[in-house]
Formats: C-alpha cells, sequence, structure tokens
C-alpha cells in the first residue's frame, strides 16, 4: 500500500515537472527599451509619429553626468501607418522592444488631437503591457518638443511630469486624467473628454521646465479649444475634483488688498430636475477653507469679519463656476460640465428621449449654482 502511494507521488511530481514551463515569457531588462514617456504628433504624410524616452538603467546606477554615455534616457522618434506600425518601427533604431509597463505619461500634439485622436489611442488601450493609470495630456504644438526637455529636478523627465501630476492638486487649476478615463471619455455618448495642458517654461536661469496648467476640451475625439487656468478650476469645481487650492479675496475694509484663503474640503453635486416636461439643473458646492494670509490692517477674527469673508469666498468661487457654464452653453456650445451625464444616470429613461437632441437642448438648458462657503481656521496670530 505504501509502495503504491509513493509511486503515486512520484508520478504526480513528474507531471508537475514536466508540463511546467517555468518563466517562458520572462523578459530580460538589458534586451528591453524601457519607456517613461510617450509623444504622439501627426508626421508627414499624414503618418503616426512617435518620440519616446528610453531609460537607460545603467547611467541611473552610475548617478547621472554630463557625459553622452551617463545620460539616463536616450530620445527615438518612429513613424508608421498605425501606432503599432511605429512602436515596432522603433526596433530599427534601438535594436530593442519597445516595453511600455513602466511609462508615465503620453501627451497629445496639437496637430494630432485637432484631426482626432480615437484612432491613436486605441491601440494604448488594446496593448498588455500599456498601464492604463499611465497619464494623458494635451500640449498646444508639438508633443516631441515635451518628450525632448530635460528636467532639472528629476533625471527621469517623464517621472517629472509624473510628479507635476500627482500634485495637482496644491493649486487644482490643471486636470489630470489617467489613459482608462480618456478612453471612457471618448467612447461616451453623454460626456466630451477634458485634458490638462503641459507646456515648457524657461525659467529665470534660462534652464526649461515643465509647466502643467490649463486644459484643453474636445467634442468626442477632437481638441476644439482651451481652458484658462481659472477656467479650468470652474470645471474642477463641477467635476468634484477640487484638492485643494488659494481663493484671493478683497479685505473687508480695503479691496485694494487681498486676502489668501486655502481650500482644504471641497465637494459638488449636479442635481437634475424634470418639471413638466422641462430640465434644469443645480449645481451645488460646498468650500471650506483656512485664513492662510492676511493683507489687511484690521483684526479678521470678529465673527462679523469672518461671515464677509466667507461671503467674498462665495462669489468668487460662483464666479469661477458660472464663467465657466456661460461659456460652455454661449461659446463652446459643447457639454463639458457632466449635465448629460448626470442626467443619464438620474433619470435613464427620458435620457434616451433627450440624448439625440442634446447639442441643440444643452445651450438653452437653465444651469443654477448654489455654494456653501466657510471659513474655520484663521491661523496663529490676530
Amino acid at each position: 500500500m505504501k509502495k503504491t502511494k509513493l509511486l503515486a507521488l512520484l508520478l504526480l511530481l513528474f507531471s508537475v515537472a514536466l508540463f511546467t514551463t517555468g518563466c517562458w515569457n520572462r523578459k530580460e531588462l538589458d534586451k528591453l527599451g524601457i519607456v517613461s514617456a510617450i509623444g504622439i504628433d501627426k508626421g508627414e504624410d499624414g503618418k503616426v509619429k512617435l518620440t519616446v524616452q528610453i531609460i537607460k538603467p545603467e547611467s541611473l546606477k552610475k548617478g547621472g553626468g554630463e557625459g553622452e554615455k551617463e545620460k539616463p534616457v536616450r530620445i527615438l522618434s518612429s513613424t508608421g501607418d498605425t501606432v503599432l506600425d511605429a512602436v515596432r518601427n522603433f526596433v530599427e533604431k534601438s535594436g530593442r522592444k519597445l516595453f511600455h509597463s513602466h511609462n508615465y505619461v503620453i501627451v497629445l500634439g496639437e496637430k494630432m488631437a485637432r484631426e482626432g485622436v480615437l484612432p491613436v489611442i486605441d491601440w494604448f488601450n488594446r496593448d498588455h503591457e500599456m498601464r492604463p493609470l499611465a497619464w494623458v495630456m494635451v500640449t498646444k504644438g508639438e508633443a516631441s518638443d515635451i518628450i525632448l526637455t530635460k528636467s532639472e529636478l528629476e533625471k527621469i523627465p517623464g517621472q517629472q511630469i509624473e510628479m507635476l501630476l500627482q500634485n495637482y492638486g496644491a493649486v487644482s487649476k490643471a486636470v489630470p486624467v489617467h489613459l482608462l478615463e480618456f478612453y471612457e471619455k471618448l467612447t461616451s455618448e453623454s460626456d466630451h473628454p477634458v485634458l490638462g495642458r503641459i507646456q515648457v517654461k524657461e525659467q529665470i536661469d534660462k534652464t526649461s521646465a515643465f509647466e502643467f496648467k490649463g486644459a484643453g476640451f474636445f467634442r468626442k475625439d477632437k481638441l476644439i479649444g482651451w481652458l484658462d487656468p481659472l477656467e479650468t478650476r470652474g470645471y474642477l469645481w463641477i467635476w468634484n475634483k477640487i484638492k485643494s487650492g488659494i481663493i484671493t479675496v478683497p479685505c473687508p475694509e480695503n479691496e485694494n488688498k487681498l486676502v489668501s484663503l486655502e481650500i482644504i474640503k471641497a465637494g459638488s453635486k449636479i442635481k437634475p430636475e424634470f418639471k413638466e416636461g422641462k430640465i434644469s439643473y443645480r449645481i451645488e458646492v460646498k468650500v471650506q477653507s483656512n485664513l492662510g494670509e492676511n493683507m489687511c490692517s484690521k483684526n479678521l477674527a470678529k465673527p462679523d469679519t469672518i461671515a464677509t469673508l466667507e461671503e467674498e469666498q462665495r462669489k468668487a468661487v460662483e464666479q469661477e463656476i458660472k464663467t465657466l457654464v456661460k461659456q460652455a452653453q454661449e461659446e463652446f456650445k459643447i457639454d463639458i460640465l457632466g449635465l448629460g451625464v448626470a442626467t443619464m444616470r438620474k433619470y435613464p429613461e427620458e435620457w434616451k428621449e433627450l440624448k439625440d437632441r442634446w447639442e441643440e437642448e444643452f445651450p438653452q438648458v437653465e444651469v443654477e449654482v448654489e455654494v456653501a462657503s466657510k471659513i474655520s481656521l484663521i491661523g496663529m496670530v490676530e
């Protein structure tokens, strides 16, 4: 009996060894081109142009330097009839297959974005290596200019861009969007994408630095315009994406001097309502802040003064939101506010009847903005 059990165990172990193939699909890092950032542009003859940052691990180990051999990334570009064609053509220049699992950002050039990005974004969502949480952004001009820019703060420029997006909430004047979210908006029947805008700015010491501020808005998959930083914050208020930031309001006794209020908590809801066959919307926003800086001579600790500042804060937030609502309805004539999304969620049956004529209805719908404002702390001195 024991011999039978032993024989069965040996046969089991033999079968496991026979049919287990180990790390059959493993990839050696020194055989791959590890991508940290990708720029997508419209190339010559209508081709897709890709520009990539490829990490050089051996340079990072050495700590970097001024020499060509010690630069932490290598920049390559490739063109093709499609994105996948351009990706494969990189092998002709690098001798290595590109590896995208560590890619931080995807930058869309303006010309490509205006012609339509859905065809070039498709591959990024299909490929198993691509991170769905990679950041997507748009730039005025060529995406390759962003990819070619050196970072003065981080060894890998793509990593510096990622840090800008992760910390956008300090000012809340740009829109961080992951690849997955962007693709969902591109294919949505009730929404239009808005992407954060990245640019390169020259510094006082003549070096270059990335600037993540403002946004580009799309009609379906085509870029049609730009939002400045305050318009962008209006967008973030509506979409409940405000993390922090500074609101400046006039001093109670002297409007030429300012008080800085630091946002510590914010929230918003869009409430659609059907009444007598007509739909209207109320955007409800709550903002809570701390007094961060006082340029006034007046003591701001008094209850009536705090109440005045809260009212000024309420008006400032309301103005940012109303400005974007007015532009979206009267100038852009496109729903980047999420009203259609809110309608679809609350009134799915009514939305089926409304969605086909939403572009005509949206500029006419009534939108009310209601802001609840509170100041919690006034700091250490008064």
